[in-house]
């Protein structure tokens, strides 16, 4: 049973990629968009429907059968939900997939955030991109296509699975009010999507050139990630940090 969204399960490009699978026609190499929160069940399902001797996924074939919680033999991670890999997990990547299938006919390469892979990282890529070994599958798995380097992009088939709805923007709150109605919006807020919004706000200050405020929320979002604060905590430091300009890396000595 499928722990995606039935709206993603239901969707034609996701019923083009279990076609695909089954029918063996899976390309080497894809481009895979899809909303980040999702990411981690989406590399776990998409690795069964390729892993599967039966190429169904969840079966009970020896491949199947090969998994322990969210490894599998024949599996390569590169990075993790949310988090690019560096250029030394890269060239992991590179060498492990260049072996033979242990359980499998497959190998697959799941490149969690690669939009966000620094530039010495993405280009050692660019071969195995192009010319994958001929039991090699790779993901290189976006929530947003258009930042992929241009050259990865290029050499991948590219499908998306967001809802079709463009994104939108999030902005940091400027004003006492929006600032209010932010704080009430997301009184409940989880410290995971938090740190969501802290990216899209980083992303936009860089992109309008505020590298200073981009800076001080960049280490804010640094903290949060370490969950040492609880999410009432994390939420009313946001709004002391970013709202109020508080220097808060000071006020918790070595906390952090």
């Amino acid at each position: 049973m499928s722990h995606l969204p039935a709206s993603l399960t239901g969707s034609e490009p996701w019923k083009r990629l279990q076609s695909l699978a089954g029918r063996d026609l899976f390309p080497h190499c894809i481009c895979l968009s899809a909303p980040e929160n999702i990411h981690g069940i989406l590399a776990r399902e998409i690795a069964e429907l390729i892993l599967c001797l039966n190429r169904t996924g969840g079966d009970d074939c020896t491949a199947c059968r090969a998994w322990s919680g969210e490894d599998h033999p024949d599996l390569v991670r590169g990075g993790e939900p949310g988090k690019a890999p560096p250029i030394d997990a890269c060239r992991e990547v590179i060498r492990t997939m260049a072996y033979r299938p242990v359980v499998s006919h497959k190998r697959c390469a799941v490149i969690f955030s690669a939009e966000r892979m620094l530039p010495p990282a993405a280009n050692s890529l660019l071969k195995l991109a192009e010319e994958p070994p001929e039991h090699g599958v790779v993901f290189f798995l976006v929530s947003e296509e258009d930042r992929l380097l241009p050259t990865l992009k290029s050499r991948a088939w590219k499908v998306s699975l967001h809802d079709g709805k463009k994104a939108e923007k999030k902005f940091v709150p400027s004003s006492p009010e929006e600032w209010s109605r932010w704080t009430e919006k997301n009184s409940g807020i989880e410290i995971d999507d938090l740190l969501l919004q802290l990216e899209q706000w980083i992303r936009h200050l860089v992109e309008s050139g505020d590298h200073e405020e981009a800076g001080r929320a960049e280490r804010l979002r640094i903290l949060l990630e370490s969950r040492r604060l609880s999410r009432t905590m994390a939420l009313d430091l946001t709004v002391l940090a970013l709202k109020e300009g508080i220097v808060f890396e000071h006020l918790f000595g070595d906390f952090w």
